[in-house]
């Protein structure tokens, strides 16, 4: 897993949630070119299935590739970015992600029924979920199915499917965090949103000889000033996270497994093997081989 740190300086945009009128919770199958990709956040948990797509996820200050069938919760408030490949925003795309999302507020079956002694794993699993959760295994097969099924559920069993889904994750050990103690504990939405501009334009542009001239420019900084703003919002150099950016797009490369190292690395923004292989090391402590064989013996990886 590749981890960028997060400033509590650094503020996500708010994304407002329609519930509608007649529910207390939102359910939305979002069949789209490519999924939201603005780094944001809202009250409401958000739990997350990726029916079909890829790209690059990022919660906090864990980055990680995504694809088919990923399954992630998200804790009110915990800022985030799904990332489409690039290959979604090439203007004769037909690709489209599929996901289904369920979104609402920790509180909606209000405090009485919190405090209820049968619901402290809930209560407890909220707590984890600030951290983003990934869900793994067989919950997460069995998780998707009941997101499936609750898309056409009505009344009553909405809120007791949901209930399902939650309970099972929160008696389940067949998942891992994500975002670490210190972001959680220094977060804070409360200044600026220029690093989204960064963000969106190191996605676009990674694969390019990129300079810090060039990516200052692009968001409207002097050298100087886009270094210091980038070190404070994030507790590294732009190099570092650009490095990161680009690792993560070659374990995404090296899963799918149908291009030699040469041309992965290469395609992911590096302009020699030896460069890319020292690099990917320092990132991942493997070698690329090695990353390869250990995800092919564990694709929970």
């Amino acid at each position: 897993m590749v981890k960028f740190i997060q400033h509590s300086n650094v503020k996500p945009i708010l994304r407002k949630i329609d519930t509608g009128a007649d529910y207390s919770f939102s359910i939305r199958e979002d069949i789209h070119p490519y999924l939201y990709h603005h780094w944001h956040y809202h009250p409401e948990v958000e739990l997350t299935l990726i029916r079909r797509g890829k790209g690059m996820r990022l919660v906090g200050d864990s980055m990680q590739p995504f694809e088919d069938g990923d399954l992630i919760l998200l804790g009110a408030n915990v800022p985030h970015l799904w990332r489409s490949d690039a290959s979604y925003f090439e203007p004769s795309s037909d690709l489209v992600i599929e996901a289904v999302a369920i979104h609402f507020k920790g509180d909606f079956w209000g405090e009485a029924f919190l405090a209820l002694p049968e619901m402290v794993p809930v209560k407890k699993l909220m707590e984890r979920a600030q951290h983003g959760i990934k869900i793994k295994g067989n919950m997460r097969t069995y998780i998707a199915k009941k997101m499936e099924e609750i898309i056409h559920t009505q009344g009553i069993a909405r809120v007791e499917q949901l209930l399902h889904i939650l309970n099972g994750i929160a008696t389940s050990e067949e998942y891992e965090l994500l975002s670490s103690t210190g972001f959680v504990q220094t977060f804070n939405a409360s200044n600026t949103d220029r690093i989204d501009q960064i963000f969106n334009y190191t996605f676009t542009h990674f694969k390019e000889p990129l300079s810090i001239h060039k990516v200052a420019s692009a968001v409207n900084l002097s050298p100087h000033s886009f270094c210091r703003y980038f070190k404070t919002r994030t507790l590294k150099t732009y190099w570092q996270f650009l490095l990161e950016v680009r690792i993560g797009h070659a374990c995404k490369l090296l899963i799918e497994n149908r291009r030699n190292i040469s041309d992965i690395a290469f395609e992911s923004g590096f302009n020699n093997l030896s460069n890319f292989n020292r690099q990917f090391k320092s990132v991942m402590r493997l070698t690329p081989l090695q990353y390869v064989k250990a995800y092919t013996a564990n694709p929970q990886l």
